[in-house]
């Protein structure tokens, strides 16, 4: 975002709340004049197809900036909140075009990827495929389309689909799987259609100075106010006037309320050395509320790892959603000592099987999330959403026979879009077919909106998901840092990008179970826990996860078999642990491993 650039742009950056001001007629009519214009921002920049070329980010603007120059022309919006609409629509564009056609190549290179249920005639549903061609495909075909997407990679693969798009024969393709692939990419198209922002949206600008009225002196002083009083623990009130929807309009007054628990939360976490101070102002406009918010600034903390005596370790899963065990060391950290993070998986193994841990280190608190409940109402909403999937499925497949019958009766090409208006009704047609055409239409627009019903559920299933895992994963950061904070400790934790259970695993709920737990799942936690701890001021560590779960440290033994579940049972001699547990504290030691000769030399040496 726009507060993230100047003069802290390489600061650390959080959020304060700075009240909750009346949504007044003004802010009202702001925010609606912004919806339309950042959906109109966005709509002139978003390719037309999934298989047209992503623009740079050169062109991008110079198509962007027409749009907002036509705005401004049509006085329509203040050009100062144009441009916030023309910034806030770009990344969430340039985001959905990268996914939309990300999702179509995975579509095709796991074309053959089946569904955990079958269809209700027992026919195996391959999920990455319109529901009808589960049954019109062969196991010849489908085996030939993936041969055929195995050697591609993603930008021959979008080649390949735009000389389908264009008619071109390629030679590769039956007309059947043209067909399907065809099919495939509609699809994708209807799914990932380009971002609007509807009446329940809320729009977050940053307030630079051309924002308020009085410019920079008067955004230098509210800054300066409030953050004064934040730096003494005190609550504070003041009012700015913003700009006007319109150009030369009369400014829209918005009242900032620094409350003294805000304040006195953030000034007991001051320190001199990294002092928190007030950057800029933001203001969120929702549907019934607004919201003003601060931006607070401090440097990033110089890691002195040489004061260092303990570890949180931590192992995250997905029955036990964080395993955590403090350490404590023998003696403070040596830095120059550690051992290399960026470890190949050849290296990581060769570097665990000749080094070795022992008692040297001592374990002084463990403490294990279960992630079981959370897990469980994830499982329920995704059950949800793939009864949803089907009824929406089967919805569609009822349209596209509705308009092929439509259209032959209008004597169109089958696929042609059928108007909300029945218009150029063939005077030959009949009574009985006239009739017919009339009931079908209505149909297939009733049809049309329960669909859209559905999937604005399914959307409302989604959001519970987004809001269950915040809530779960900022409680589970929270326990993760004061951990920390109490020992003064570093933190060390695995480089994973993602965790779902395993298809043969007998706790396999399913792949929309899978999706659910794991889309944004790792990144929203670690993201979560470790900007918390940047803003603390604690060291972390990420050391490579290969083999971390199933190493003996004692003697160094790497072998899977010694993870059975959720127990570690070591072949060397039989000692169990708990296995999430066991993994913490292997992450722990990690660092710390020291080379097998030389303890066999030091119990030599002892031993005399």
């Amino acid at each position: 975002m726009a507060y993230g650039n100047g003069k802290t742009k390489d600061m650390l950056k959080r959020m304060a709340d700075l009240g909750r001001p009346a949504l007044s007629h003004d802010l009202a009519e702001l925010r609606a004049r912004c919806l339309v214009v950042t959906s109109r921002m966005a709509r002139s920049g978003f390719t037309t197809h999934v298989t047209d070329p992503i623009p740079d980010l050169k062109s991008l603007d110079e198509i962007m900036l027409r749009e907002q120059k036509s705005v401004s022309e049509e006085k329509f919006l203040n050009v100062v909140w144009a441009e916030k609409c023309r910034l806030l629509a770009k990344p969430a564009i340039i985001e959905q075009m990268k996914r939309r056609q990300k999702n179509l190549f995975g579509c095709f290179k796991h074309i053959d990827t089946v569904g955990d249920r079958p269809l209700s005639d027992g026919t195996k549903r391959l999920v990455n495929l319109p529901e009808e061609w589960s049954r019109r495909l062969g196991e010849a075909d489908v085996s030939a389309m993936k041969a055929l997407a195995e050697p591609l990679d993603f930008n021959e693969a979008m080649a390949f689909f735009r000389k389908l798009r264009g008619g071109e024969d390629t030679g590769e393709v039956s007309d059947l799987q043209r067909d399907a692939l065809l099919a495939m990419m509609d699809q994708v198209q209807e799914r990932f259609q380009c971002p609007e922002w509807d009446s329940e949206a809320v729009i977050q600008f940053h307030l630079d100075y051309r924002c308020i009225k009085g410019t920079k002196a008067a955004l230098t002083s509210t800054l300066d106010k409030i953050g004064a009083r934040l730096g003494e623990g005190k609550s504070a009130g003041h009012r700015i006037s913003i700009a006007s929807h319109t150009a030369r309009g009369r400014g829209i007054d918005l009242d900032i309320n620094l409350e003294r628990s805000v304040a006195r939360d953030i000034h007991k976490h001051q320190d001199s050395d990294r002092p928190v101070r007030l950057s800029g102002l933001a203001i969120e406009l929702g549907p019934e509320t607004a919201q003003v918010r601060g931006v607070l600034a401090r440097p990033e903390a110089q890691d002195d790892l040489s004061q260092i005596t303990h570890v949180v370790a931590e192992d995250f899963g997905v029955v036990n959603t964080s395993s955590l065990v403090v350490l404590k060391l023998p003696r403070p950290v040596d830095p120059a000592s550690l051992p290399d993070t960026g470890m190949t998986k050849p290296k990581a193994e060769k570097y665990l099987r000749s080094h070795v841990s022992g008692e040297e280190i001592e374990v002084v608190e463990s403490l294990q999330l279960s992630g079981r409940n959370f897990l469980a109402r994830i499982n329920e909403l995704a059950g949800k959403i793939d009864r949803l999937r089907s009824e929406i499925d089967l919805g569609y497949t009822r349209l596209s026979r509705l308009r092929r019958e439509i259209n032959i009766l209008l004597r169109r090409d089958h696929d042609a879009f059928v108007d909300e208006a029945l218009a150029g009704v063939p005077s030959e047609l009949n009574e009985v077919d006239s009739k017919r055409l009339t009931s079908m239409h209505v149909r297939f627009f009733r049809l049309f909106a329960a669909i859209g019903k559905l999937k604005e559920r399914r959307r409302g299933i989604y959001r519970t998901i987004a809001g269950l895992k915040k809530s779960w994963f900022g409680y589970v950061s929270n326990i993760r840092m004061r951990l920390a904070q109490k020992y003064d400790a570093m933190v060390v934790s695995e480089k994973l990008d993602y965790v779902t259970i395993p298809t043969d695993d007998a706790g396999y709920k399913g792949r929309t179970f899978n999706r659910m737990i794991n889309n944004g799942a790792r990144s929203q936690y670690t993201s979560r826990a470790d900007d918390k701890l940047a803003w603390k001021g604690l060291p972390q560590i990420k050391i490579p996860s290969f083999f971390t779960s199933s190493t003996d440290w004692r003697h160094g033994l790497v072998d899977k078999a010694q993870r059975r579940g959720p127990i570690f049972k070591s072949a060397a001699d039989g000692k169990t642990w708990d296995a999430d547990m066991h993994g913490a504290e292997m992450i722990g030691r990690w660092l710390f491993l020291k080379p097998k000769e030389t303890v066999s030399q030091a119990f030599g040496l002892a031993a005399e």
